[in-house]
């Protein structure tokens, strides 16, 4: 098996770049692994002191069979400098690995996505393989699921591998939006990985957000694609509230993985659809921290007796601290 190239995507914070470049050069493939950094410009002078350091780290990383570092002459923005960085790399290579500057990878994480793609290759339904899984503090799988990975209708771009094929064609401009906008079973459909989704691709169109995963959850949604996800994850996000679509009062704990537990072992599987318990409590994970859910929860938590609260749970299928 030939490696994927690795495309990582950075901006202004070197701190997060040179520990993430330190987890992927510890992988197991890394000195097989061809890496190319895109490095966005800054978006004023204030900024050319972080964004020369990270280009810097860039040039200068080691550990990978090759590194090169495409530095922008201006700022593309979060949306348009990750669409031209995939583009340019699907149009020269079949597959791709994908990481962002804040993303921690166990050193199983470049196996595990190689072998993915190469697993699933044949399998037009999956779009793409993912590393990351919510925590397993939180996210409850059932113990009856005898799998090391499961498919969910939600993309996750905190460390993901994907195929030209499925790639090329997306239509970032979501052409069919207005039509999408005005039906409501369309929408509801498209909330089967989280209810943020539809808001999201309406901020998106809106231009209240300048962001390009969700326009790919789109795509994936109207081509009845799934992604491939980890029961453990193989990565953890550090740099919630620093990025640019995160913010600082973001619960960070909540999407915090030890990485350290990621298997080094583990197997795919053929004909994978998604399992609805385990998609209900993945959707959990994108619920605000202040919407009624977690209100009601907190309240049920700490009010109520303890019969009470097993019955409640148990047909509303709440999780209670």
């Amino acid at each position: 098996m030939t490696p994927a190239p690795i495309a990582l995507f950075a901006f202004n914070r070197p701190d997060h770049l040179r520990q993430t470049l330190q987890a992927l050069a510890a992988n197991n493939l890394a000195a097989e692994s061809h890496l190319t950094i895109f490095c966005d410009g800054p978006r004023n002078a204030a900024e050319s002191d972080k964004t020369n350091a990270v280009r810097q780290l860039a040039k200068t990383a080691k550990g990978f069979a090759s590194v090169t570092a495409i530095e922008r002459d201006k700022n593309l923005g979060c949306a348009a400098s990750v669409i031209a960085g995939l583009t340019q790399m699907f149009n020269r290579h079949e597959r791709l690995i994908v990481i962002e500057d804040d993303i921690l990878t166990s050193p199983h994480t470049l196996r595990f996505l190689n072998e993915g793609l190469e697993f699933y290759a044949n399998d037009k339904r999956i779009f793409n393989i993912a590393a990351w899984s919510p925590p397993l503090s939180g996210f409850k799988i059932p113990a009856s699921y005898p799998h090391d990975i499961y498919a969910i209708p939600r993309f996750n771009c905190w460390g993901w591998a994907s195929w030209r094929d499925r790639f090329e064609g997306i239509d970032w401009n979501v052409s069919d939006y207005p039509a999408f906008k005005a039906s409501r079973r369309q929408r509801r459909a498209f909330n089967a990985g989280g209810d943020d989704m539809s808001p999201m691709l309406d901020a998106q169109m809106e231009g209240k957000l300048d962001t390009w995963d969700i326009r790919v959850d789109y795509w994936r949604f109207k081509n009845g694609q799934l992604g491939i996800n980890p029961v453990r994850s193989y990565t953890t996000n550090i740099g919630m509230g620093s990025g640019t679509h995160c913010f600082n009062n973001i619960d960070a704990e909540k999407y915090y993985n030890d990485i350290t537990k990621a298997r080094a072992m583990y197997s795919f599987v053929s004909d994978i659809n998604f399992n609805n318990k385990i998609l209900k409590e993945y959707k959990k994970t994108y619920i605000p921290q202040n919407s009624i859910y977690h209100r009601t929860r907190d309240f049920i938590g700490k009010k109520l007796p303890p019969k009470l609260k097993t019955n409640i749970k148990k047909y509303l299928h709440l999780s209670f601290k």
